[in-house]
């Protein structure tokens, strides 16, 4: 289990263990602080939520099906970049 090919899949586990917590915790104050009835910018961001995590894990899944898991490292990577691609890119919306 260690080699050069298996740097991406690390590194892509330490982004989504740093970036999933500041993406939970700016959603839960915007949940917490948005009042009821929810505003329409928040209500697009609760099904953004939904949306993201569905599409995420399920191209994860697909990628875990259909790829021949001939490189383990490479496979490792190529399950994980559906959901570090998105946390990443929540993270860095949500902290502008």
């Amino acid at each position: 289990m260690t080699g050069p090919g298996w740097v991406r899949p690390w590194v892509q586990l330490v982004e989504i263990a740093c970036s999933a917590p500041v993406v939970i915790a700016y959603r839960t104050v915007g949940v917490v602080t948005g009042g009821w009835p929810p505003s329409p910018g928040a209500r697009r961001e609760y099904r953004r939520m939904v949306q993201e995590k569905a599409e995420g894990f399920t191209r994860a899944a697909v990628v875990a099906v259909t790829t021949p898991p001939a490189d383990t490292a490479r496979f490792a990577a190529a399950v994980l970049a559906p959901v570090h691609r998105r946390v990443v890119a929540n993270r860095r919306r949500l902290t502008r």
